[in-house]
């Protein structure tokens, strides 16, 4: 069983909220949440004593942090350079739970290298923001991303059909024991947040302010569909919520 600070994955479902440098620290132990996605590619400000004082901000919020300085050609929302990007997340490592670096990064060796040294978890992630891989792409992307390092391998891609998230979704169960996060992406693959949990996907995301990736639900939204559908889950939220009203 594989950990992200001290939430235990793969017996029910995860919700990681991604969010920037703006919202309140009050909202994140009022919604419950299981960890934290700190986009750092979505902040106001780069420089990086900004970017260290909301990550130690973020550690009194009391849950898992993940440190993402996502690429624009992935999904993020400005260009950061490879030397600042590296700054960023050596600068940081220690302060976080895991980090989540893109399989073409430039600097992922080294990312990876820094992570591991500070014994923090490594997501190694791929997105397509225009289609699904086939099969082929599927398999060969999943085994670069465990030679390169990843303790998870992330895909996300773009559900442009029904069959698209039928076919992510049986890749996802097939490799279930190599540690994954699946995501289809888009209008058609907003129900594979719900659904690829309970088929072997390690994480699925939300968003309390603005949606970070297509076809996201509200953290409201997907974690009251998940207590309708996954008891074990249903039961670790009322624990959860009984444990902070004492």
């Amino acid at each position: 069983m594989i950990k992200i600070g001290t939430r235990e994955l793969g017996k029910i479902p995860a919700i990681a909220v991604s969010i920037s440098d703006r919202e309140d620290n009050r909202i994140l132990r009022s919604a419950f949440v299981d960890m934290v996605e700190i986009r750092v590619d979505q902040f106001g400000k780069t420089d990086p004593s900004h970017i260290r004082n909301i990550i130690m901000m973020r550690r009194k919020a009391g849950v898992p942090l993940i440190l993402t300085v996502r690429s624009r050609e992935e999904g993020g929302r400005k260009v950061i350079s490879d030397d600042l990007k590296l700054k960023i997340f050596k600068d940081n490592i220690p302060l976080v739970d895991a980090v989540d670096i893109e399989l073409k990064s430039n600097i992922l060796p080294e990312v990876v290298r820094a992570a591991r040294k500070n014994k923090k978890i490594v997501i190694v992630s791929a997105h397509d923001f225009k289609i699904t891989p086939n099969d082929k792409i599927l398999k060969d992307t999943l085994a670069k991303a465990i030679r390169s390092g990843a303790h998870i391998v992330k895909i996300a891609a773009k559900a442009n059909r029904e069959e698209d998230v039928a076919r992510l979704m049986r890749f996802t169960m097939e490799n279930k024991s190599k540690n994954m996060i699946t995501i289809s992406l888009g209008e058609i693959g907003s129900i594979s947040r719900l659904i690829f949990p309970g088929f072997g996907s390690l994480i699925t995301y939300a968003y309390i302010s603005r949606p970070s990736g297509l076809g996201q639900r509200t953290l409201r939204e997907l974690r009251e569909h998940l207590r309708i559908y996954y008891p074990g889950y249903n039961r670790y939220f009322a624990l959860c919520r009984e444990a902070v009203s004492h």
